[in-house]
C-alpha cells in the first residue's frame, strides 16, 4: 500500500501518479483514471475556504473530503510538506464490489458510470465527511500502480480561476473518465 511519504511531493506530482493505482474502501475498489491538482492556485481551497481548507496547508497523506452543492462528497488526498496540496479523485474504473457500488447507487448504471465524477466516485465508495482528516490507509488504502498508464491533461472541470494550469491529469480512452465540457 501507498504510505505517507508518497504524498510528501507536490500536488501536481503526485495527482499524475495516482493513475493506475488502485484504490479501496471496504470491499470496492478499482483504478484511479482521473485527477486534478490544487496547490496554491486561485482555484484551491487552501486558498478560498480560509479555516475549511487547513488540512490542505497543515497536512499530507490525510483525506480531505468536502461537500459540493451541499449534497455530493469529493474525495482528495493532502499532498506536499513545503505548502498547501490536495489531489481531488475525479473518477475510478470499478473492479471490485461492484454488486456494493450499485447497491449505493439510485439506479442501476453501467459499471463505467459509476464512478465517474468526484461525486459518484465516493458514493459508490461509501466515502463521506466522516471520513475527512483520516490518514490514507486507516480505511481509504491505495495500492501501487502496476505499469505507467499514458497521462493526458488538460483544464481542471468546474472552476472560473486558474483555468489556464493544465492540472487535470487522466488515462485518454479510458470510458470512466469524466466527460469534459
Amino acid at each position: 500500500m501507498l504510505t505517507a511519504d508518497f504524498f510528501a511531493r507536490d500536488a501536481v506530482t503526485v495527482a499524475q501518479e495516482l493513475l493506475g493505482c488502485t484504490l479501496w474502501h471496504g470491499d470496492a475498489g478499482g483504478i484511479i483514471v482521473e485527477t486534478e491538482a490544487y496547490t496554491d492556485d486561485p482555484a484551491s481551497h487552501a486558498v478560498l475556504r480560509g479555516p475549511r481548507g487547513q488540512l490542505m496547508r497543515e497536512t499530507y497523506g490525510r483525506l480531505y473530503v468536502y461537500l459540493i452543492y451541499g449534497m455530493y462528497s469529493c474525495l482528495n488526498f493532502t499532498t506536499d510538506t513545503r505548502g498547501p496540496g490536495a489531489v481531488l479523485i475525479r473518477a475510478i474504473a470499478p473492479t471490485h464490489g461492484i454488486e456494493s457500488m450499485q447497491a449505493r447507487t439510485p439506479r442501476p448504471m453501467p459499471v463505467h458510470e459509476l464512478a465517474r465524477g468526484p461525486g459518484r466516485l465516493c458514493r459508490a465508495l461509501g466515502i463521506g465527511r466522516e471520513h475527512n482528516g483520516e490518514h490514507i490507509g486507516c480505511r481509504v488504502c491505495l495500492q501501487p500502480r502496476a505499469t505507467v498508464p499514458p497521462i493526458a491533461s488538460s483544464p481542471r472541470i468546474g472552476i472560473t480561476q486558474g483555468r489556464d494550469l493544465l492540472w487535470r491529469f487522466f488515462i485518454p480512452n479510458e470510458p470512466s473518465v469524466s466527460r469534459f465540457r
